[in-house]
C-alpha cells in the first residue's frame, strides 16, 4: 500500500521527465566546443591555415544559430511567457481556475500544460508556429522597451482554427444545434465571428490584461 500512495505522489509531483537525448542541445554543444577549440588552437599558433579559419568564423555562427533555435523552443513554454511581468497575470489565471476559457482548457488538462499557450496561439497550418513565435519575438522586444500599452489587447478576433482544429471533428461538438447552424458556420469560417467572449467564455479575465508584477 505504502508503495502504491508513494508512486501515486510521484505521478502527481509533476510531468513526467522529457525521454531520449536532447538532440539540439547536444548538437549545439558540440559546435560551440569545436568552435572554442579552433580558437585556442590559433592562438596558440598564432595564425589558422585559411580553410580552417572559415571553418573558425562559421562555427561560432552556426551555435548562436543553434543555441537561438533553442531558445525559441523553450519560449514555448508557460512558465517563459509568465516570466515577463506584464504577462505574469494571465499564467496566475490559468492556475487559478477563474472560469476563464484558457483556465478551463488549462485546469483540465485539455492543453499541455508546459506549453498551454503555444497550443492555443499559434494557430493551424505550417505556418502556425513561425507566426507564433515571430509574435512572442517582439513580446519579448516590447516587454524590454516598455512598448506595449495596459490592458493587453488582442488585434482582431482571436484565432479559431486553433479552437477547430481540436473541436471541429469532435461528436460532442457537431452535436451542439448552434455548431450546426449554416450561417453561424459562414460567420466562423469568415472570421466574422469568434469562439471566444460570444458563446463561450473570453479566452483570459480582463483583470488578467492590466499586467503585474513578478509576485502579484
Amino acid at each position: 500500500m505504502g508503495d502504491e500512495v508513494n508512486a501515486t505522489v510521484s505521478l502527481f509531483a509533476g510531468p513526467p521527465a522529457a525521454q531520449g537525448v536532447p538532440w539540439l542541445v547536444v548538437f549545439t554543444a558540440c559546435v560551440a566546443a569545436a568552435a572554442a577549440a579552433l580558437l585556442v588552437w590559433g592562438l596558440l599558433r598564432g595564425r589558422l591555415p585559411a580553410s580552417i579559419g572559415v571553418a573558425a568564423v562559421l562555427l561560432p555562427i552556426g551555435a548562436y544559430g543553434l543555441a537561438s533555435l533553442y531558445m525559441l523552443e523553450g519560449s514555448k513554454q508557460v512558465a517563459f511567457c509568465g516570466s515577463c511581468h506584464v504577462m505574469t497575470p494571465i499564467m496566475h489565471s490559468l492556475a487559478s481556475n477563474d472560469g476563464s476559457l484558457a483556465a478551463i482548457h488549462y485546469s483540465r488538462g485539455l492543453v499541455p500544460h508546459d506549453d498551454a499557450c503555444f497550443t492555443c496561439h499559434s494557430g493551424y497550418g505550417i505556418w502556425g508556429g513561425v507566426h507564433a513565435k515571430m509574435a512572442g519575438v517582439m513580446h519579448m522586444v516590447r516587454s524590454a522597451t516598455g512598448w506595449y500599452t495596459l490592458p493587453i489587447a488582442l488585434n482582431g478576433t482571436f484565432d479559431i482554427d486553433s479552437c477547430l482544429n481540436c473541436h471541429a471533428f469532435s461528436p460532442s461538438f457537431r452535436a451542439v444545434a448552434a455548431h450546426q447552424d449554416p450561417d453561424l458556420q459562414k460567420q466562423l469560417l469568415s472570421r466574422e465571428l469568434s469562439c471566444t467572449g460570444t458563446c463561450h467564455p473570453a479566452a483570459h479575465p480582463e483583470s488578467a490584461l492590466t499586467g503585474g508584477g513578478p509576485t502579484s
